[in-house]
């Protein structure tokens, strides 16, 4: 079998074990625009609990559709449990990831240098964070993979179809409108740098207006009303209507960002690899595809790390290209063994971080605390008191009917009310002051070290969930 065929094997290994690790979701919009909106969908949760972009018709209702459609195609065959279903919706994801990624890797292959070709194809498969973010059922995920898609077929000489081009990046679109500016950039490629066709260039925009349309229409069945989401949720960004919900951040932010979340020495080569292409390499294809994308994003003041996301399947790919431009300028210097051994522990390091992303939970792992509370209590309604902020917060849909939850001031002691099982979720640190001893904690042991790690200024200091004292017992 050959070392891509190997690569493919374990690489699905690892998708499909993050995928089984990864519950919960890294970000809020990841249940509050889709799933709580897919509940909304088939009638279980109320149009008052929904978030405002969708009272404001902001987002598409695209994924929250297919969120919908398993769920209910679950429901025939008897699957309810949340945890089971979310996982479906990561197993599915994951299978996209690996279609998408093992297509991406035979695309590219070719135009690499044979001695560098070995590491692509790691890196695509085994670069730390790809796992971790690609089987997460979020729009930026599903939007980096149906654009990466695009980009593929692109890339594919001779085999182009610039109508199903165009309409893997509307897809894109449709999950993510922000994605909008990658096939921008793509398209700005192909007519200035490429010189494509004026027909190739056409295909690809007419592909991409028809998605979007029929996008529209589902948008309409499903809000009830003739809408288009992705015209309100330009609008909404230019006017800064939605910005009062963030904290403004400074243009240059997004670097700190990748230096940071990346782990210094990657995110540092992220930024060195980029800055080399720019350089040196200004017709690359990714230089066209990125710069709009971070230009814009750096404008804006709402800033998250995970409006990044889309571009992380396109990191293998950047760091390669920048590795033979160093190579081919300075070979003494590439083959050295200095240069070797740096490159060997930062190979190391993705190891490490790897297998702890690999292993953990999503997030800061309070949906896992609410799956153990499923495991040690079943159907049984319980009471939890939150210990902290809305990041503690569990949401209904995870938990037994009838249970409820309310943030306390004074969370270690209190009352029983009901006879119900009274839980509190809060940090170890706090618990372990009090000398509490708790039922789950939110990651795995062996990993809090990495987290401290990885934390940097921010520490590192996980979940716990732990039955109250009752009556002052």
């Amino acid at each position: 079998m050959s070392f891509q065929r190997w690569c493919l094997l374990f690489g699905t290994v690892v998708y499909f074990t993050a995928a089984w690790f990864g519950v919960g979701y890294s970000a809020e919009d990841e249940f509050q625009q889709v799933i709580l909106v897919a509940e909304h969908l088939r009638g279980n949760v109320d149009a008052a609990s929904l978030p405002l972009d969708i009272h404001a018709q902001w987002r598409s209702m695209v994924q929250p559709v297919i969120c919908a459609a398993v769920f209910e195609a679950c429901a025939t065959i008897g699957i309810t449990d949340p945890f089971l279903l979310t996982l479906l919706l990561r197993l599915l994801t994951a299978a996209l990831a690996i279609r998408v990624t093992h297509g991406f890797v035979r695309a590219v292959l070719p135009s690499i240098a044979p001695p560098h070709q070995r590491a692509f194809i790691l890196l695509s498969w085994f670069l730390w964070f790809l796992p971790v973010l690609q089987v997460r059922f979020s729009g930026e995920a599903w939007s980096g993979l149906l654009f990466l898609r695009g980009i593929t077929m692109l890339l594919q000489e001779g085999r182009r179809k610039h109508l199903a081009i165009g309409a893997w990046f509307g897809a894109a679109v449709l999950f993510r409108p922000a994605v909008a500016l990658l096939p921008f950039g793509a398209l700005l490629w192909m007519v200035l740098a490429q010189r494509a066709s004026r027909s190739a260039v056409v295909s690809v925009m007419g592909g991409g207006i028809a998605v979007v349309l029929c996008g529209a229409v589902i948008d309409g069945l499903a809000y009830g009303t003739p809408v288009f989401t992705l015209w309100n949720y330009a609008l909404a960004g230019v006017t800064g209507e939605e910005a009062w919900r963030f904290t403004v951040l400074p243009w240059y932010q997004y670097p700190l960002f990748i230096i940071k979340y990346a782990v210094p020495p990657i995110g540092l080569l992220m930024l060195g690899a980029f800055v080399a292409l720019l350089l040196w390499k200004p017709k690359h294809l990714l230089l066209w595809i990125i710069l709009p994308f971070l230009l814009v994003h750096s404008i804006l003041p709402i800033k998250e790390i995970r409006f990044l996301f889309p571009l992380a399947p396109l990191v293998p790919w950047l760091l390669i290209s920048a590795w033979e431009l160093i190579s081919e300028r300075w070979p003494r210097i590439a083959k050295s063994w200095i240069t070797g051994t740096s490159l060997g522990l930062v190979g190391a390091l993705n190891c490490v971080a790897l297998v702890v992303a690999v292993m953990t939970p999503a997030g800061n792992g309070r949906i896992a605390l609410a799956e153990e509370i499923h495991q040690q209590y079943g159907d049984q309604p319980v009471h939890i008191a939150i210990d902290g902020d809305w990041r503690f917060w569990v949401p209904a849909f995870f938990l037994a009917p009838g249970s409820t939850s309310a943030f306390k001031e004074q969370p270690l002691e209190f009352p029983a009310t009901d006879g119900r099982p009274q839980l509190i979720i809060t940090r170890k640190s706090i618990a372990a002051k009090a000398g509490l001893k708790p039922l789950a904690t939110s990651t795995p042991a062996w990993t809090h070290v990495f987290f401290r790690w990885y934390g940097l200024e921010d520490g590192y200091d996980p979940l716990i969930v732990h039955e109250a004292r009752i009556n002052g017992e």
